[in-house]
């Protein structure tokens, strides 16, 4: 049985005339090498397989739209800074619609992929079918099997920090995550200030509940590292526990 490879399709830009330089993301493919693992290839699992291989090719779009959202928010920022006087910028009009429009795409897009990623995650690890991750981790965090504890405790002590993408994507409270936030009921909220006592010019911040301004930049770069991560993180625990509890099987039957 033969899957045709089309992670790489989703960044073939053969017929387009802009050049857009976006970076790759590889979480989408090697999740799936862990239903290889899992599943292997034979018949019998055919149809399982082949529901967890789109699935994760539609999780490998939403990280490129994701991706192609943060490219933008610096486009976009770049070219409404060069019509603006820095020492005062005014961030209204088509020009904050850009950017406020990349910026919660690049949110929403990452919970969106975060979501996908959790069906194949719960079937790997809790032989589920859960299409959230908030129910994911919380199923995690409430577990008491002890082969999951190492990501146990990562979501616990990702759901306590207030900045991290974990914590923004998946508030534990309804209405709490950002990405909730802009789905239901508000705009991100975005301010031009000093990011030094007495600069001259002035930088983009992000403003967060209960939180101090972060400069918008370091925002997207932390944010895109740290989706980075949860994918990167939870799907080596994958891999690993599959191994292990083929070890486990295999030396029953022995």
């Amino acid at each position: 049985m033969i899957w045709n490879d089309e992670f790489d399709l989703v960044y073939d830009d053969w017929m387009i005339m802009d050049n857009v330089e976006l970076e790759k993301s590889y979480a989408a493919k090697e999740l799936f090498q862990c239903v290889i693992k899992k599943y292997g290839d034979t018949a019998e699992t055919k149809k399982k397989v082949d529901y967890l291989y789109e699935k994760a090719l539609v999780l490998n779009q939403k990280l490129s739209m994701m991706l192609y959202a943060k490219y933008n928010i610096f486009k976009a920022k770049s070219d409404f800074e060069s019509t603006q006087n820095m020492e005062f910028p005014a961030l209204y009009g088509i020009g904050k619609t850009r950017i406020l429009f990349y910026l919660e795409s690049m949110i929403v897009f990452a919970r969106n992929a975060l979501d996908v990623a959790a069906t194949v995650y719960s079937d790997l690890l809790l032989d589920k079918r859960l299409d959230s991750f908030n129910d994911f981790s919380k199923k995690i965090m409430k577990s008491t099997n002890t082969q999951l504890q190492s990501l146990k405790e990562y979501f616990l002590k990702n759901s306590d920090d207030g900045l991290c993408a974990y914590r923004l994507l998946c508030g534990l409270e309804k209405g709490r995550a950002l990405r909730d936030i802009i789905i239901h009921q508000a705009n991100v909220n975005l301010i031009y200030s000093e990011y030094r006592e007495n600069s001259e010019k002035e930088r983009l911040f992000l403003i967060l509940k209960n939180e101090p301004l972060v400069d918008l930049d370091d925002f997207v770069y932390s944010f895109i590292s740290e989706v980075d991560e949860i994918f990167s993180l939870t799907t080596r625990f994958c891999e690993q526990y599959i191994i292990n509890n083929s070890s486990f099987t295999r030396k029953k039957a022995d």
